[in-house]
């Protein structure tokens, strides 16, 4: 059980899950078992019949990205929240995680190799852990977001997002570049 802050205190209030905290139904991972047909997603809750085209989105991708699934169904309306999915069988497991994978792909910038601003876009070069990356980004300042003092997210004119989860392990000619702009 997580404490959560109260909002007229700093004293802890402990909910029960966040899924109760949130007021939706929280799933039991060991009673849901996911297969895969082609590209799409089925899940059997409670060994129901399976509900086709399922997807799987985190609540809090940034600051919880391994608990906390909300777990939708075609019309992407919550079915429930898993809370822990290390509970699912191995088979199903291993489904979240690609299928997480996917939905998720966020480079990770390790290096700003060149930040050069036109017609109010600005154009980014940056080493990423998946290799050398371009990109535009409009009006900058509006298109970071700061999950933590220190964490940045830059979202290009494509809305693909590129993390820097702490912009002071940064090399710091790449630091100047980009605090320069923000």
């Amino acid at each position: 059980m997580k404490p959560m802050l109260d909002t007229d205190t700093t004293t802890p209030v402990f909910a029960a899950s966040v899924a109760e905290a949130a007021g939706k139904p929280s799933l039991d991972p060991a009673r849901v078992r996911l297969t895969r047909q082609g590209a799409r997603i089925d899940a059997a809750i409670d060994g129901a019949a399976p509900l086709q085209g399922v997807t799987l989105v985190r609540a809090f991708p940034l600051s919880d990205p391994e608990h906390n699934l909300s777990l939708r169904n075609e019309k992407n309306e919550e079915l429930g929240l898993i809370v822990d999915p290390s509970g699912f069988d191995p088979a199903s497991r291993a489904i979240v995680e690609d299928e997480l994978r996917r939905r998720y792909v966020v480079p990770v910038v390790r290096r700003i190799v060149s930040i050069r601003e036109r017609f109010e876009v600005v154009e980014c070069r940056v080493e990423t852990d998946r290799g050398p990356c371009a990109f535009s980004v409009r009006n900058l300042r509006e298109h970071v977001l700061r999950p933590t003092p220190t964490r940045l997210i830059l979202v290009d004119v494509d809305g693909n997002r590129y993390d820097i989860p702490d912009l002071q392990a940064l090399p710091a000619a790449s630091q100047a570049l980009l605090l320069d702009r923000l």
